[in-house]
């Protein structure tokens, strides 16, 4: 949000570069991350100093996962709207990938490259803690 309204609020003269106005009334959108399960997977390994053998690996179809999440949410289960969330961008239809599909403004805003592992310690330490 800082970067986007740090941007001038209109073109001035000759000057073409990036402005606010640019952005009126559109849908904007920016990505952290563009990876895959296994891709995520990879990086909990590495935050946690752990190997495939000391976890538990389980595969259950997307469809399914995402209906159990609606089951979860009907049944007023709030962890099956995570379940619902974070399973549906894993569809084969690609609607995950908003970079592919969409375009992020990333560039644009020269937003910054994030290190994938930094945000899994931090999600792991904050999944200590009720999320709700």
């Amino acid at each position: 949000m800082a970067a986007l309204l740090s941007l001038p609020i209109t073109h001035t003269g000759a000057d073409k570069t990036t402005c606010l106005e640019d952005f009126a009334n559109k849908v904007i959108y920016i990505s952290s991350f563009t990876i895959s399960q296994k891709d995520m997977f990879e990086s909990v390994l590495r935050a946690t100093d752990t190997s495939t053998a000391d976890w538990r690996i389980t595969e259950e179809p997307a469809h399914e996962r995402y209906s159990t999440g609606m089951k979860q949410i009907q049944a007023g289960e709030k962890e099956g709207f995570a379940k619902m969330l974070y399973t549906r961008v894993f569809y084969d239809d690609g609607v995950g990938n908003v970079e592919q599909s969409r375009g992020t403004v990333n560039a644009v805003l020269g937003l910054p490259e994030e290190d994938m592992d930094e945000a899994t310690k931090v999600a792991i330490e904050r999944s200590k803690t009720s999320p709700w």
